[in-house]
């Protein structure tokens, strides 16, 4: 016979405990996943749904001002294309190669002063380096004339219409004894280069 203090323990209770251990372990379980739960929706890995709309924000407005910096770039790329090619045709059709230069401005000059009646008396060319450049010349004429004022119009006409780039850096004028004569001194200037081949030709 069994002692009072011990107690048989039946099957149906057993069964009853196992089940309570069970349930235990499941709702320590159910707590520990509702606890990972919680934590992922108050810090999720990737950050908060304020901190995702922000960088989404700012992800969107990098991408706006690349876009516009690459068409500001692609812009003046187009600009500088242009240039380039605007700076070739001048070269080459107003720097003169120094092997035509001389022969070239004088006949100009002259042509100009005989249309305008301009009457060319004497004339010095001389020339010097550009600063900052290789292979370019800055020649120089002085010349001077005698005419009447209108004659000096006319010429100064032909000057600004001509089709070779002459710079006139210097005028002067003085009245003669002759009622409506002049006697003038003008200094032009042009670009030569060294070595070059008249591609651009006059028009």
């Amino acid at each position: 016979m069994p002692k009072n203090s011990e107690r048989t323990v039946t099957k149906p209770e057993a069964d009853r405990r196992g089940a309570r251990f069970w349930l235990r372990i499941g709702g320590v379980v159910l707590a520990l996943l509702n606890g990972v739960a919680l934590f992922f929706y108050l810090a999720p890995p990737g950050g908060s749904k304020r901190e995702l709309m922000q960088e989404s924000e700012a992800v969107r407005n990098q991408i706006l001002l690349t876009r516009a910096r690459t068409a500001w770039l692609r812009n003046v790329a187009g600009k500088m294309s242009i240039g380039n090619t605007q700076s070739g045709d001048f070269e080459a059709r107003y720097f003169l190669p120094k092997r035509l230069a001389y022969s070239a401005i004088i006949a100009e000059i002259q042509r100009m002063s005989k249309e305008a009646g301009f009457q060319e008396r004497d004339a010095v060319y001389t020339e010097e380096p550009i600063e900052g450049s290789n292979d370019l010349d800055l020649m120089t004429c002085t010349a001077s004339y005698q005419g009447t004022y209108e004659s000096l119009m006319r010429f100064l006409y032909q000057v600004d219409h001509s089709p070779m780039l002459l710079m006139l850096e210097n005028l002067q004028a003085a009245p003669q004894q002759h009622p409506g004569e002049i006697n003038a001194s003008i200094r032009f200037q042009a670009v030569i280069e060294e070595d070059s081949v008249l591609g651009g030709q006059l028009q």
